[in-house]
């Protein structure tokens, strides 16, 4: 590599990138029951009735950031507004909940594709159903929208896109929730120009039923995926998942478990937000370790598990470009 390449590396490898909620009206992750006041970095956005109307097309307001990691400077904010989906004719089956719930949307994943593209997925839970959505912007000063997507075909229909990733040949891999956010999970691939769910295009690892998985993220070094673990009685972990190795009972490529998470010597009792390798192959997290207005930004050993804390940072999700 030359050394004007080595420069570029490393410069893009200093620039992060961050989405949130453009408005107000929402309230943190660490506590779905703490009031907005005071939260300056929202995951989950309460919904208003007239936002609710056709929310199945349309994507939320949102806000990305960028910022020097090494000096905190903010370099860019921008606004993007909400859009309509260009497949509204997708067929989006609602499961009408039995019991009140306010309305509420999260920002699920923010990713880069191979072409430079931003890729954003949300979801909105209504009283009547799940609702799942792509926004593809550019990455450059200007933000300008590409297209946006309802998600559909889902074959369990309360089911939900919790985290996307673009695989070495252009496939979107994605998580799945089929009970609206908890377990099961299940993987799946995403047509990137039509929204659809397949679940046979790829052949991908399984995963255990009642375990969370979150936060898919690729080494730009060895083009490995990883991804994090959890349950109720396992602390949080990060995974591997081998497409290279199969299980000699199902045939699928298998998940490896890591390292633990742990940050001050302690193991994380909550999930991480989001989870985004730099350039040069830095692996970075965001999470709310100690239930603060804010969240913070992270850098994490693949091989120990250890977190160690680089700054607050009032995002959900990041991504490098």
């Amino acid at each position: 590599m030359n050394s004007n390449i080595q420069a570029s590396t490393a410069q893009k490898s200093s620039i992060i990138y961050g989405v949130s909620f453009a408005t107000s009206n929402n309230f943190n992750s660490v506590d779905a029951n703490e009031t907005a006041e005071n939260i300056s970095n929202p995951a989950v956005k309460l919904l208003n009735t007239a936002e609710v109307k056709n929310i199945a097309d349309k994507t939320p307001e949102i806000s990305l950031i960028s910022l020097d990691i090494e000096t905190g400077e903010n370099l860019s904010h921008s606004t993007i507004s909400t859009n309509i989906v260009e497949n509204q004719q997708a067929l989006t089956k609602a499961v009408p909940k039995a019991f009140y719930q306010q309305p509420y949307e999260r920002l699920t994943s923010l990713n880069t594709l191979s072409n430079g593209t931003f890729i954003i997925s949300s979801v909105a839970h209504t009283q009547e159903g799940n609702f799942s959505r792509l926004l593809f912007i550019n990455s450059d000063e200007s933000s300008q929208i590409q297209k946006s997507l309802k998600v559909w075909g889902f074959k369990q229909e309360d089911s939900t896109l919790e985290n996307l990733l673009e695989t070495e040949d252009g496939k979107l891999v994605g998580i799945i929730s089929l009970r609206g956010g908890i377990p099961p999970f299940e993987l799946v691939t995403i047509d990137s120009e039509t929204g659809k769910v397949n679940y046979d295009e790829l052949v991908l690892p399984g995963l255990l039923p009642d375990r969370r998985y979150s936060n898919l993220a690729q080494s730009p070094v060895d083009r490995k995926i990883y991804a994090v673990s959890m349950d109720h009685a396992h602390p949080v972990h990060l995974v591997q998942l081998d497409m290279e190795s199969h299980s000699g009972i199902t045939g699928k490529p298998l998940i490896i478990k890591l390292s633990e998470l742990h940050f001050n010597n302690k193991v994380l009792e909550n999930d991480l937000l989001s989870l985004a390798f730099s350039p040069l192959g830095k692996l970075y997290a965001i999470a709310n370790v100690n239930r603060e207005p804010i969240n913070s930004l992270f850098t994490v050993d693949i091989n120990t598990g250890e977190m160690v804390f680089v700054r607050q940072l009032a995002v959900t999700k990041i991504a490098f470009a």
